[in-house]
């Protein structure tokens, strides 16, 4: 269709988050509001339509925040939509803005699925074969419907107004009334498909975004103080991650200097007669030393490592995502960014939280493998 809009969703309760997922932070200075406005607009959809529910205060903070991100032509297609049915949830969503939309049809977006793609919704219209629909819905892993990222007609408005004055106002219940609902495969997008309900997803989502257009995926451990248990944590990972298949490599900072040679090898009397570089290479490891007039980028380093995926260990450095190592009870010395941070491990409890840390990082690089060869 060539008039298709988008319909954000973005006046949930946020109750398990906490805070508003909307203007929640994003990598590259967005935040998740942005992120879902800047895939409309770069899709060049007909109209952007974003749902607030009934909140003022949010629908304030949310169209300032757009203002200063959005130029003037680009604000042109962006309109606010308050619930005209309060405390409907995003069925009231859904009705208030598709009851106000200028065009014929919008793809619905939650706004926190932050890996969901304009693409897939064009791929879903062109997979119909007929105008004889009301809504496109997909249907992901285990034919789990997906309405929050369905394709709506605009004039089913007053279908769904109907059921918004019944007992059951369930998206679901709502797509037995519309009728002529067409389902879509999209059990390869389960990732795509995902909410972020709990600030544990939302953190573990941005790690998943943060290392997506990296050459070698990265985690980074940090720590308040010397001796706090960097290197225990870095070694238990690397042994557990090494067990489930994934080849790691590990960046390491050190302020104070170091000698990676022995004294009187053929190598170290090369780097001391002033070589720039010098290299061995053996049966079954290979090593280089590298004369710098400064401190090698950490992150440099970890790009050009031949592994799945690169731990830094560093003091105060880290790249997120990041693991944060403390002492029982000294979760207040935290220096890491609660945004950027994936873990907060205590050292004493390490047999308790590395597998469920694995476990993570495993999730993280399957979907990334997913998304970078799909």
């Amino acid at each position: 269709m060539d008039k298709l809009g988008l319909i954000i969703l973005a006046g949930g309760l946020s109750t398990r988050m906490g805070q508003p997922k909307a203007l929640l932070s994003w990598v590259g200075g967005e935040s998740l509001i942005s992120h879902a406005l800047r895939k409309g607009l770069d899709a060049d959809v007909h109209d952007i339509l974003i749902s607030i529910g009934d909140d003022e205060q949010l629908g304030h903070a949310i169209q300032t925040h757009i203002i200063d991100t959005l130029s003037n032509d680009e604000q042109e297609k962006v309109s606010i939509v308050r619930d005209s049915i309060e405390r409907c949830g995003p069925l009231g969503g859904l009705y208030s803005t598709l009851a106000v939309g200028p065009s014929p049809a919008y793809a619905v977006m939650a706004v926190d699925m932050p890996f969901m793609e304009m693409d897939l919704y064009f791929d879903w219209l062109y997979q119909v074969d007929h105008n004889d629909w009301n809504a496109i819905i997909p249907y992901g892993d285990r034919d789990k419907v997906e309405p929050m990222a369905g394709i709506y007609r605009t004039h089913i408005a007053s279908l769904i107004q109907s059921v918004l004055v019944g007992e059951d106002m369930s998206l679901h219940h709502a797509l037995d009334v519309i009728g002529h609902v067409e389902h879509v495969d999209a059990s390869d997008y389960t990732w795509e498909l995902s909410n972020i309900n709990r600030f544990e997803d939302y953190q573990w989502a941005r790690a998943l975004a943060e290392n997506e257009f990296r050459r070698v995926p990265l985690i980074s451990v940090v720590a308040s103080k010397r001796k706090t248990g960097k290197t225990t944590v870095v070694t238990r990972l690397v042994s557990e991650l090494q067990r489930v298949g994934l080849s790691v490599g590990v960046v390491k900072s050190d302020k104070h200097g170091f000698h990676m040679d022995h004294e009187g090898t053929d190598t170290d009397l090369a780097y001391k007669a002033g070589a720039n570089a010098v290299a061995i290479a053996g049966p079954n490891e290979t090593a280089i030393r590298i004369r710098t007039k400064e401190q090698s980028s950490l992150y440099d380093l970890t790009q050009h490592m031949p592994v799945d995926i690169v731990i830094l260990e560093t003091r105060s450095q880290g790249i997120a995502p990041i693991i944060e190592v403390t002492q029982e009870g000294h979760t207040e010395e935290l220096i890491s960014d609660a945004m950027d941070r994936v873990a907060t491990i205590e050292i004493d409890k390490l047999d308790q939280d590395v597998p469920e840390l694995v476990r993570h990082i495993q999730e993280m690089m399957r979907c990334l493998h997913g998304r970078r060869y799909c």
